[in-house]
């Protein structure tokens, strides 16, 4: 029997939400000061409802069957609307308290958006700023279920749909630079010269990479580099340590002073990095960072 609308039971879904989470009726039990026999009777509730089975017991516990996976993605986008608003109640209109989630790469929060940041907390020091910078597929897939207000990643990883607002938080092109206290002058003026040096590049799988990878193809030229590496925090750490020449935007290459960057013939790939939110879903301590940044004097 499907559920109509209107006897929409948000109780059985908020339970059904912790089980999926927890993969427990105990844990469940304890998170939501429940008894287990009443989870377990809320489940039964909602497969009677829904008619469908949600859970599947095995020797290691619960799983998901493939519906109740399905049903979940919904669940748990609706549960996040809800603290969304939640939170929108509680932040007032003076941002006395609030929080804003953020979905950003380590080089880009270092490097780009920490003047903000900075700026931001001295001027509403009750405001929690929350930081996520695990892998971008992860960011994605967190900003997809509106577990993030904001994204601040690179455009070309983006795929925007019409929900969506963005705009540039800056466009920088890349260089490539060595430790000239730890390194001699590598003497290079072009990338075939270039190309026999030890290079820190980014993993070949990489869209950084493979742009690289097409500015030397189209002299002929193929790289070997000399380390492959899978973020910019450790291509920095190599160069430092005077390991080879790396790969770098040339805003963080002028950051540290001991970096000098080689000037080349040919013109390197550029990267534009973006602020990304939906409009809709933003609370109000949200709006204000957005707004201190569009603002923000250059």
């Amino acid at each position: 029997m499907a559920l109509p609308c209107n006897n929409l039971n948000l109780n059985l879904y908020r339970v059904f939400y912790t089980v999926a989470k927890t993969k427990s009726f105990s844990e469940s039990s304890r998170t939501l000061h429940i008894s287990q026999p009443a989870i377990s009777k809320h489940i039964q509730n909602l497969e009677y409802e829904l008619n469908t089975l949600l859970f599947y017991r095995t020797n290691r516990g619960i799983d998901l069957t493939p519906e109740a996976k399905v049903l979940f993605t919904y669940v748990e986008k609706a549960y996040n609307f809800l603290m969304l608003g939640e939170r929108e109640l509680q932040e007032s209109k003076e941002l006395m308290k609030g929080k804003v989630s953020i979905g950003v790469p380590t080089y880009i929060s270092v490097y780009y958006l920490n003047k903000y940041v900075k700026e931001y907390m001295k001027e509403h020091p009750n405001i929690v700023i929350k930081m996520n910078n695990c892998g971008i597929d992860g960011l994605l897939e967190q900003f997809s279920k509106h577990a993030l207000d904001i994204l601040v990643i690179p455009s070309y990883y983006l795929s925007l749909s019409k929900d969506l607002n963005t705009f540039e938080l800056i466009h920088d092109k890349y260089c490539f630079v060595y430790n000239k206290e730890k390194m001699a002058n590598p003497h290079v003026h072009n990338l075939e010269e270039l190309s026999t040096k030890p290079l820190l590049l980014p993993v070949r799988t990489s869209l950084p990479r493979k742009n690289l990878d097409e500015c030397f193809n189209r002299k002929g030229l193929s790289i070997d580099p000399k380390m492959e590496l899978e973020n910019t925090g450790m291509i920095i750490n190599y160069i430092k340590e005077g390991m080879g020449i790396g790969y770098l935007l040339e805003s963080i290459a002028k950051s540290d002073d001991s970096f000098e960057i080689i000037e080349l013939a040919e013109e390197l790939p550029t990267e534009t990095i973006n602020i990304v939110y939906n409009e809709t879903t933003l609370t109000t301590s949200s709006k204000e960072f957005i707004n201190l940044i569009k603002n923000y004097e250059k």
